[in-house]
Protein backbone atom coordinates (compact mmCIF):
# COMPACT_ATOMS: atom_id res chain seq x y z
CA UNK A 1 0.00 0.00 0.00
CA UNK A 2 1.65 3.51 -1.04
CA UNK A 3 1.22 6.64 1.03
CA UNK A 4 -1.74 8.06 -0.72
CA UNK A 5 -4.17 4.87 -0.72
CA UNK A 6 -2.68 4.51 3.69
CA UNK A 7 -3.67 7.87 3.99
CA UNK A 8 -7.34 8.03 2.58
CA UNK A 9 -7.40 4.55 4.46
CA UNK A 10 -6.76 6.01 7.80
CA UNK A 11 -8.93 8.73 6.73
CA UNK A 12 -11.62 6.70 6.22
CA UNK A 13 -11.46 5.19 9.27
CA UNK A 14 -10.80 8.27 11.36
CA UNK A 15 -14.58 9.13 9.85
CA UNK A 16 -16.49 5.77 11.08
CA UNK A 17 -15.32 6.55 13.81
CA UNK A 18 -16.54 9.95 14.17
CA UNK A 19 -20.00 9.06 12.51
CA UNK A 20 -20.17 5.91 15.38
CA UNK A 21 -19.67 7.98 18.66
CA UNK A 22 -22.03 10.91 17.26
CA UNK A 23 -24.66 8.12 16.89
CA UNK A 24 -23.75 7.01 20.55
CA UNK A 25 -24.39 10.47 21.89
CA UNK A 26 -27.37 11.26 19.82
CA UNK A 27 -29.09 7.68 20.83
CA UNK A 28 -28.00 8.34 24.80
CA UNK A 29 -28.90 12.14 24.51
CA UNK A 30 -32.61 10.93 23.11
CA UNK A 31 -33.00 8.18 25.50
CA UNK A 32 -32.52 10.76 28.64
CA UNK A 33 -35.01 13.57 26.51
CA UNK A 34 -37.44 10.60 26.84
CA UNK A 35 -36.75 9.64 30.35
CA UNK A 36 -36.94 13.48 31.30
CA UNK A 37 -40.28 13.60 29.74
CA UNK A 38 -41.47 10.34 31.39
CA UNK A 39 -40.64 11.99 34.97
CA UNK A 40 -43.65 13.93 36.14
CA UNK A 41 -43.08 16.70 38.78
CA UNK A 42 -45.17 18.57 41.05
CA UNK A 43 -48.46 20.58 39.99
CA UNK A 44 -51.67 20.12 38.47
CA UNK A 45 -52.49 16.63 35.99
CA UNK A 46 -52.79 14.31 38.85
CA UNK A 47 -55.79 12.77 40.52
CA UNK A 48 -54.84 14.17 44.32
CA UNK A 49 -56.07 17.07 46.08
CA UNK A 50 -55.02 19.23 49.22
CA UNK A 51 -57.81 21.03 51.33
CA UNK A 52 -58.03 22.55 54.87
CA UNK A 53 -59.91 25.84 56.85
CA UNK A 54 -58.77 29.22 58.00
CA UNK A 55 -59.68 30.79 61.07
CA UNK A 56 -58.96 34.04 61.56
CA UNK A 57 -58.66 35.94 64.74
CA UNK A 58 -59.31 39.53 65.40
CA UNK A 59 -57.68 41.03 67.79
CA UNK A 60 -56.44 44.42 69.55
CA UNK A 61 -53.15 46.27 68.05
CA UNK A 62 -51.16 44.78 70.60
CA UNK A 63 -52.61 41.32 70.14
CA UNK A 64 -53.46 40.82 73.74
CA UNK A 65 -57.05 40.62 73.21
CA UNK A 66 -59.00 38.79 71.12
CA UNK A 67 -61.97 40.34 70.04
CA UNK A 68 -63.65 37.48 67.68
CA UNK A 69 -62.87 34.46 66.05
CA UNK A 70 -64.62 32.90 62.70
CA UNK A 71 -63.85 30.91 59.59
CA UNK A 72 -62.16 33.31 57.21
CA UNK A 73 -64.09 34.45 54.03
CA UNK A 74 -62.27 35.21 50.88
CA UNK A 75 -58.92 34.83 52.12
CA UNK A 76 -56.47 33.95 49.51
CA UNK A 77 -54.74 31.01 49.85
CA UNK A 78 -51.26 29.57 47.95
CA UNK A 79 -49.91 27.05 47.22
CA UNK A 80 -46.47 26.03 46.02
CA UNK A 81 -44.84 23.06 43.34
CA UNK A 82 -41.94 21.45 45.16
CA UNK A 83 -38.96 23.55 45.22
CA UNK A 84 -40.36 26.66 43.39
CA UNK A 85 -39.15 29.93 44.83
CA UNK A 86 -42.82 31.70 43.63
CA UNK A 87 -46.21 30.70 44.36
CA UNK A 88 -47.80 28.40 41.48
CA UNK A 89 -51.23 28.68 42.33
CA UNK A 90 -53.62 30.43 44.55
CA UNK A 91 -57.19 30.08 45.20
CA UNK A 92 -59.98 31.64 47.73
CA UNK A 93 -61.71 30.21 50.69
CA UNK A 94 -65.35 29.85 51.19
CA UNK A 95 -67.54 31.66 53.27
CA UNK A 96 -66.71 28.40 56.02
CA UNK A 97 -63.44 29.26 55.67
CA UNK A 98 -62.59 26.38 53.39
CA UNK A 99 -60.40 26.09 50.53
CA UNK A 100 -58.74 23.38 48.29
CA UNK A 101 -56.65 22.67 45.50
CA UNK A 102 -57.40 19.84 43.05
CA UNK A 103 -56.26 17.69 40.35
CA UNK A 104 -52.14 17.22 41.88
CA UNK A 105 -49.98 14.78 41.05
CA UNK A 106 -47.32 13.30 43.57
CA UNK A 107 -44.82 15.26 45.25
CA UNK A 108 -43.56 18.28 47.88
CA UNK A 109 -46.31 21.18 47.89
CA UNK A 110 -46.45 23.98 50.33
CA UNK A 111 -49.45 25.75 51.27
CA UNK A 112 -49.37 29.40 52.89
CA UNK A 113 -51.54 32.37 53.56
CA UNK A 114 -50.57 35.92 55.09
CA UNK A 115 -51.04 36.79 58.62
CA UNK A 116 -50.16 39.99 60.92
CA UNK A 117 -47.17 39.58 62.37
CA UNK A 118 -48.22 39.01 66.18
CA UNK A 119 -44.13 38.64 66.86
CA UNK A 120 -43.67 42.10 65.26
CA UNK A 121 -40.29 41.08 63.13
CA UNK A 122 -41.52 41.88 59.62
CA UNK A 123 -41.22 44.90 58.53
CA UNK A 124 -44.54 45.11 56.32
CA UNK A 125 -46.30 44.06 59.78
CA UNK A 126 -47.69 40.60 57.86
CA UNK A 127 -45.69 37.22 57.80
CA UNK A 128 -46.25 33.54 56.04
CA UNK A 129 -47.70 30.85 57.71
CA UNK A 130 -47.08 27.84 56.02
CA UNK A 131 -47.52 24.56 55.60
CA UNK A 132 -46.02 21.80 54.15
CA UNK A 133 -47.41 18.22 52.74
CA UNK A 134 -46.24 15.08 50.43
CA UNK A 135 -48.64 13.50 48.27
CA UNK A 136 -46.72 10.21 47.94
CA UNK A 137 -49.43 8.42 45.86
CA UNK A 138 -51.92 9.09 43.62
CA UNK A 139 -56.08 9.55 44.48
CA UNK A 140 -55.27 10.96 47.69
CA UNK A 141 -57.47 13.63 49.48
CA UNK A 142 -55.14 15.14 52.06
CA UNK A 143 -56.77 17.52 54.64
CA UNK A 144 -54.37 20.06 56.49
CA UNK A 145 -54.57 21.51 59.85
CA UNK A 146 -56.83 24.60 60.32
CA UNK A 147 -54.50 27.63 59.52
CA UNK A 148 -55.18 30.58 62.60
CA UNK A 149 -54.11 33.89 61.15
CA UNK A 150 -54.16 37.03 63.13
CA UNK A 151 -55.74 40.42 61.85
CA UNK A 152 -55.18 43.67 64.09
CA UNK A 153 -58.78 45.35 63.59
CA UNK A 154 -59.36 48.55 64.33
CA UNK A 155 -62.86 49.77 65.55
CA UNK A 156 -63.85 51.27 61.64
CA UNK A 157 -62.92 48.27 59.71
CA UNK A 158 -65.57 46.75 59.34
CA UNK A 159 -69.47 46.44 57.41
CA UNK A 160 -71.74 46.31 60.43
CA UNK A 161 -74.26 48.38 61.99
CA UNK A 162 -75.13 48.86 66.01
CA UNK A 163 -78.16 50.88 65.95
CA UNK A 164 -81.38 51.88 68.78
CA UNK A 165 -82.88 54.60 70.63
CA UNK A 166 -82.43 56.48 73.93
CA UNK A 167 -86.15 57.02 76.06
CA UNK A 168 -85.96 59.34 79.10
CA UNK A 169 -88.15 59.03 82.28
CA UNK A 170 -88.01 62.78 83.51
CA UNK A 171 -88.49 62.31 87.43
CA UNK A 172 -88.38 65.07 90.17
CA UNK A 173 -85.50 65.22 92.05
CA UNK A 174 -86.80 62.91 95.12
CA UNK A 175 -87.73 60.28 92.41
CA UNK A 176 -91.49 60.42 94.07
CA UNK A 177 -93.19 61.74 90.84
CA UNK A 178 -92.93 61.07 87.26
CA UNK A 179 -93.13 64.79 85.01
CA UNK A 180 -92.61 63.22 81.53
CA UNK A 181 -91.23 60.52 79.21
CA UNK A 182 -89.85 60.79 75.95
CA UNK A 183 -87.36 60.19 73.19
CA UNK A 184 -84.50 62.06 74.20
CA UNK A 185 -82.52 64.05 71.66
CA UNK A 186 -78.79 65.47 71.84
CA UNK A 187 -77.60 62.77 74.52
CA UNK A 188 -73.99 61.04 74.43
CA UNK A 189 -74.12 57.27 73.38
CA UNK A 190 -70.66 55.35 74.02
CA UNK A 191 -69.71 52.58 72.21
CA UNK A 192 -66.99 50.44 73.77
CA UNK A 193 -65.48 46.43 73.14
CA UNK A 194 -67.02 44.43 75.47
CA UNK A 195 -63.37 42.96 76.28
CA UNK A 196 -61.51 46.53 76.70
CA UNK A 197 -62.02 49.15 79.31
CA UNK A 198 -62.54 51.90 77.19
CA UNK A 199 -65.14 53.51 75.01
CA UNK A 200 -63.94 54.19 71.44
CA UNK A 201 -66.21 56.67 70.24
CA UNK A 202 -69.58 58.26 71.40
CA UNK A 203 -72.37 60.62 69.59
CA UNK A 204 -75.20 62.21 70.45
CA UNK A 205 -78.72 61.00 69.83
CA UNK A 206 -80.75 62.45 67.03
CA UNK A 207 -84.04 64.47 67.34
CA UNK A 208 -85.92 61.33 67.75
CA UNK A 209 -83.55 59.79 70.60
CA UNK A 210 -82.42 57.51 67.28
CA UNK A 211 -78.10 56.23 66.90
CA UNK A 212 -75.97 54.46 64.96
CA UNK A 213 -72.71 53.06 64.80
CA UNK A 214 -71.27 52.40 61.36
CA UNK A 215 -68.25 50.42 60.06
CA UNK A 216 -68.06 48.04 62.71
CA UNK A 217 -66.08 44.63 62.49
CA UNK A 218 -67.21 41.34 64.06
CA UNK A 219 -67.41 41.11 67.99
CA UNK A 220 -68.95 41.77 70.55
CA UNK A 221 -70.00 45.64 72.10
CA UNK A 222 -71.27 47.04 74.69
CA UNK A 223 -73.29 50.54 74.23
CA UNK A 224 -74.66 52.92 77.02
CA UNK A 225 -76.42 55.87 78.22
CA UNK A 226 -75.40 57.62 81.44
CA UNK A 227 -78.71 58.02 84.02
CA UNK A 228 -79.29 58.84 87.29
CA UNK A 229 -79.07 56.15 90.04
CA UNK A 230 -82.91 54.72 89.96
CA UNK A 231 -81.68 53.42 93.42
CA UNK A 232 -80.26 56.22 94.37
CA UNK A 233 -77.07 54.73 95.68
CA UNK A 234 -74.56 55.99 93.74
CA UNK A 235 -72.63 59.39 94.84
CA UNK A 236 -72.88 60.80 91.92
CA UNK A 237 -76.20 59.81 90.77
CA UNK A 238 -75.01 58.67 87.49
CA UNK A 239 -74.89 55.13 86.05
CA UNK A 240 -74.27 53.73 82.86
CA UNK A 241 -77.45 51.97 81.22
CA UNK A 242 -75.58 48.92 79.30
CA UNK A 243 -76.67 46.94 76.38
CA UNK A 244 -74.93 44.12 74.80
CA UNK A 245 -74.87 43.74 71.01
CA UNK A 246 -73.02 41.14 69.12
CA UNK A 247 -71.85 41.41 65.91
CA UNK A 248 -71.58 37.77 63.58
CA UNK A 249 -71.14 38.43 60.51
CA UNK A 250 -70.24 40.95 58.01
CA UNK A 251 -72.88 43.40 56.46
CA UNK A 252 -74.94 43.10 59.51
CA UNK A 253 -77.30 45.56 61.21
CA UNK A 254 -78.10 45.24 64.94
CA UNK A 255 -81.18 47.33 66.37
CA UNK A 256 -80.68 46.83 70.16
CA UNK A 257 -83.64 48.72 70.78
CA UNK A 258 -84.61 50.78 73.25
CA UNK A 259 -82.30 52.43 76.08
CA UNK A 260 -84.07 53.48 79.21
CA UNK A 261 -82.29 56.06 81.25
CA UNK A 262 -83.67 58.46 84.16
CA UNK A 263 -83.30 62.11 83.77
Amino acid sequence: MNATNFTIFALSLIKQMIMRHIIQFLVITSFLLFISSCTKHEGEGGTSSIYGKINVHLCSDNFDTTYAEFPGEEIDVYIIYGDNEFYSDKTSTQYDGSYKFKYLRKGDYRIFVYSDDTLGQSASGHTAIIKSVEINKNGKEIQLETIDIYDQVSNYEGSSTIKGKVFAYDWNSEMTILKDSFYIRNEYVYIARKADDYYFERQRTFYDGGFVFNSLPIGDYEVYVYSRDANQQDPQDEVPIIKIAEITANRQTVNIGRIEIIK
